[in-house]
C-alpha cells in the first residue's frame, strides 16, 4: 500500500507540480483550479443499498468529475475530494492501474489507496512526524492542515509510544488510542484550567473547544 501511495505522489506531483503542498490547507479551493478535472459540491444522495453517499468520481464525463457532499464539515469534504482525487489518479494512470488490478482484491485496495494517499497529503509524514510528537504538535498539525481533529489523534498515534487521545469539553472520550485517559490526572488537570497542562506523564493542549491528550508510556493514570 505505502508503494501504491508514494507512487500516486509522483503522479500527481508529474501532472500538478507542487500541488500535495498546495492541497494541504485548502483541497478543494486548488482542485477547483484545475481544468484537466471538475470538482462539484452536490446534495448527498441515497445509494443504492440506502446509505448517504458523500463522494463520488465519474470518469464518463468531460472533464472526469469529482463529487463531494455540501452537507459534510469543510475537513470532512477535503478528505473526500482527495480520496476522489485518488480514484482519479488510479484510474488514469497506467502503472498505478497496473498495481490496482494485480491486488487480491482490486476494488478495495483502490479504497484503501484513495483513504491513505488523502491522509498523507494532509498530515505528510515526512513534514510532520519527529521524535516526541506533543499534544501541541497535533494542535499545530490541525490548525495548518484540512484534517478533522480526530484524524490527526489517529495520525499521531502511529507516532507516539503511549496513548493520544480527544476528549470534548465535557471530559467525554471521542477517540483514543490507548487506555487510562479518563483517570489522568493530567486530563483533569486540562479539563479544570481550561489551558495546556504538561507534567512528567504527557501534555494536553486545547483545540477548537477540544482536547487533545498524549500520556506517554510508562506514565501512571
Amino acid at each position: 500500500m505505502l508503494a501504491q501511495v508514494r507512487a500516486m505522489l509522483a503522479v500527481l506531483d508529474r501532472r500538478w507540480p507542487g500541488a500535495a503542498r498546495r492541497l494541504r490547507p485548502h483541497p478543494i479551493v486548488e482542485m477547483a483550479s484545475w481544468p484537466e478535472i471538475r470538482l462539484r459540491l452536490v446534495d448527498e444522495h441515497i445509494g443504492s443499498r440506502g446509505c448517504a453517499v458523500s463522494g463520488s468520481y465519474h470518469p464518463e464525463l468531460t472533464p472526469p468529475t469529482l463529487l463531494v457532499g455540501r452537507s459534510l464539515s469543510h475537513r470532512r469534504r477535503a478528505f473526500t475530494a482527495l480520496h476522489e482525487l485518488g480514484h482519479h489518479l488510479q484510474q488514469t494512470d497506467v502503472d498505478l492501474g497496473e498495481r490496482t488490478f494485480e491486488a487480491s482484491n482490486p476494488l478495495r485496495f483502490q479504497e484503501k489507496a484513495c483513504d491513505a494517499f488523502a491522509a498523507e497529503v494532509l498530515l505528510p509524514d515526512a513534514e510532520l512526524a519527529r521524535p516526541g510528537l506533543t499534544a501541541r504538535d497535533i494542535v499545530a498539525a490541525y490548525e495548518s492542515s484540512a484534517a478533522s481533529r480526530e484524524a490527526c489523534c489517529v495520525w499521531a498515534s502511529r507516532h507516539i509510544r503511549g496513548t493520544v487521545a480527544l476528549l470534548d469539553a465535557s471530559g467525554t472520550v471521542l477517540f483514543a488510542s490507548g487506555r487510562g485517559i479518563s483517570g489522568s490526572p493530567l486530563v483533569r488537570a486540562a479539563l479544570r484550567s481550561r489551558g495546556p497542562v504538561s507534567d512528567s506523564t504527557g501534555d494536553a493542549a486545547w483545540c477548537d473547544g477540544y482536547l487533545i491528550a498524549v500520556l506517554r508510556v510508562g506514565s501512571s493514570a
